[in-house]
């Protein structure tokens, strides 16, 4: 029914139809929650209508999360909330919505008839329409409330929009199950690019709190993929706490394509010193399951972790430490998130190698297309003390200080370590940060991702975007750009740090700049570059395009248009191979399989040997067993090393 330009795995078959029975105390608590989000629409809209700019935009109150789920008291705060909210940015003719939006609050704690509920609910949703317009007012939808003597239903065909509620021909559904349909759902309406209906509004909102039982564990997962074969290489990670995607990015196909959905707490407030304050910290997981099941299967999600946290030595904390981590990320990854970031801080190289081994090892998740990625701040030393480093320093660590030095060694670490993805930020003891490619520069990024394009690695930029930076970004082939915060997505109070409402219409813009960079001779250059360096690594590269990738790298590197233009044509066999569709895993090895004759994993190979790993490729692949295939591709490229590691010594 949906199409998709990524692939995706399904754990659980796809619900499209059914029910859930809908109880007071469940209601009331969804009504609340709604109630955040419907508070959080109102602000951006008040903002945009008062015309408040970066400049003017002021905020004096943090982020605050909800200290209880008493009905008297969420009630009691979210009538603070809105009063606020009133007095901040509201006019004369918001003053009466607002007033009878809290006398419905009222309500909500008074009554316990969950037709008088849905019927308050709706009342809820008509008034604050009339602010946001957010909502479709045609009767018909994917969705119907359905009143019984006795009971309150919610019914979901996403199918057929006539809904039978006479004879009522549908399942009753499991929390899990009715997730599954409202996702879907989410998306159908996404699909047609059009706002949901009160039903379908209330439905998604049901979801929501369904979600904040178990979590989201049967949500399809989207991966990464592999670098070079995705329908757009360079995908913008679309960054915010949650609200801001829920209320903007995951509401129209315009902010999907070509968008990672990454949810991460910005927000440093007034003190800015990194030692302090981390400059990224961990979202709340029940929004994170919230995001996940809005965006479904259209595109992939990631999180932000956090450095780890020691409460003595290194080793004292080791073992805390590790299974803290691999609880967070564990907890993330069961909600179907594609990606956890960790950051690589306040250990030495050696431990940091070991710690990541560690929950690399331990973590909960699908280990072919979930996603561990360790982020490095270029401006933050490391300290290098791997045995090899110390034999040429008089047994001495070394302090490793420049830029570009810390984010190779990044690269280093990431691979021993076996995390899957690289990524380099450059925030410091301020806030907004100095663009990151402001610090490195076009050709260091290239370099930077060219290199951990070769060592199998994803890749990701952060800190300080603005619009004229993406194009040198998307021309360096990275797999992610991080774009969030006060100077491209969100509004800012200058004098505090607090942040505002999220800027969605900002993301097309992003997206339409990335679009075109990527159409041009330099863009399609850096695109072959990206499947060049994959397929080198994934050893299914033919062996007489070697050179040409060497000359490709170089002539991006110096921009010589004319010469990438000629590279391009000599290597359109690559060109044309289609992006990847399937298990990241198969496009892999089908692609050795396809080029056996020529490629460099059977290179020196004897026959026999090389007909065996043939034969096992093409078995696993056709049976999906994912999890052999890993093992033999794992297998090739041992005997690889070691095939490179004899030649380099013979010679």
């Amino acid at each position: 029914m949906l199409g998709n330009d990524r692939y995706y795995r399904r754990y659980v078959p796809e619900i499209l139809s059914g029910y859930t029975v809908l109880t007071s105390g469940f209601l009331k608590s969804t009504i609340y929650d709604t109630l955040i989000e419907i508070q959080y629409r109102l602000e951006s809209k008040l903002v945009e209508k008062r015309e408040l700019t970066d400049e003017s935009f002021t905020d004096n109150q943090q982020y605050r999360p909800v200290f209880s789920r008493v009905n008297n008291e969420m009630s009691e705060e979210l009538t603070q909330r809105f009063e606020r909210l009133q007095a901040n940015y509201g006019d004369q003719q918001t003053e009466p919505i607002i007033e009878e939006l809290l006398g419905k609050l009222e309500m909500v704690n008074s009554y316990n008839d969950t037709r008088v509920l849905i019927r308050v609910f709706g009342d809820i949703l008509r008034l604050s329409d009339q602010i946001i317009d957010f909502l479709q007012t045609r009767h018909s939808g994917n969705a119907s409330i359905v009143l019984r003597e006795s009971s309150t239903l919610l019914l979901v065909d996403v199918v057929d929009d006539t809904n039978n509620t006479q004879t009522l021909e549908y399942p009753r559904l499991d929390n899990n199950r009715f997730i599954n349909v409202a996702s879907v759902l989410f998306q159908h309406i996404r699909h047609e690019e059009r706002k949901p209906t009160i039903a379908e509004y209330i439905a998604i909102q049901v979801g929501f709190e369904m979600v904040g039982f178990r979590g989201y564990a049967e949500s399809p997962i989207v991966p990464w993929g592999n670098s070079g074969f995705r329908a757009i290489q360079t995908q913008a990670s679309i960054t915010d706490p949650g609200l801001g995607h829920l209320t903007g990015t995951v509401n129209s196909m315009r902010y999907i394509n070509g968008t990672n959905v990454h949810v991460e707490f910005l927000e440093r407030g007034a003190e800015t010193n990194r030692e302090k304050v981390e400059p990224y910290r961990l979202p709340d997981l029940a929004t994170m399951g919230k995001v996940k099941m809005a965006v479904g299967r259209d595109t992939s999600v990631s999180s932000y972790v956090g450095r780890p946290m020691f409460e003595d030595t290194f080793e004292n904390s080791f073992i805390k430490s590790v299974h803290t981590t691999v609880g967070v990320c564990s907890a993330i990854f069961m909600n179907g998130l594609s990606e956890c970031k960790v950051a690589i801080e306040r250990m030495t190289v050696m431990q940091a190698i070991k710690y990541m081994q560690a929950v690399s090892a331990n973590v909960v998740r699908d280990r072919n297309l979930q996603v561990l990625a360790a982020a490095f701040c270029v401006n933050y030393p490391l300290i290098d003390d791997r045995p090899a480093v110390m034999a040429k320093n008089n047994g001495q660590p070394v302090k490793v200080t420049d830029r570009m030095d810390i984010a190779r060694l990044g690269i280093e670490i990431a691979k021993a370590g076996r995390f899957e993805k690289v990524t380099f930020d450059g925030t410091a003891d301020w806030y907004p940060s100095d663009p990151i490619m402001e610090q490195l520069g076009y050709q260091n990024a290239l370099e930077l991702v060219h290199l951990a394009h070769e060592q199998g690695l994803l890749t990701y930029f952060s800190a300080g975007f603005r619009f004229k930076h993406l194009p040198d970004i998307v021309l360096s082939g990275t797999d992610g750009i991080g774009l969030g915060g006060a100077q491209i997505l969100r509004f800012m109070d200058h004098e505090n740090g607090n942040q505002g409402p999220f800027k969605q219409l900002n993301v097309e813009k992003i997206l339409e700049i990335n679009r075109k960079t990527a159409s041009s001779t330099l863009g399609q250059g850096t695109i072959l570059l990206c499947r060049l360096d994959r397929m080198y690594y994934e050893l299914s590269l033919p062996q007489e395009l070697q050179d040409l990738r060497s000359g490709l790298y170089k002539a991006l590197y110096e921009k010589n248009e004319a010469t990438v233009e000629i590279l391009i044509k000599k290597a359109a066999d690559v060109s044309k191979i289609s992006i990847d569709l399937v298990h990241p895993l198969v496009a892999w090895g089908q692609r050795i399989v396809d080029h056996k004759d020529t490629c460099l994993a059977f290179n020196g190979m004897n026959k026999d040997t090389k007909n065996r790993f043939i034969e096992e490729l093409e078995l696993n692949i056709e049976h999906h067993d994912y999890e052999q295939l890993a093992d033999v591709l794992h297998r090739l490229k041992e005997v690889a090393i070691t095939r490179d590691i004899h030649l380099l010594v013979n010679n």
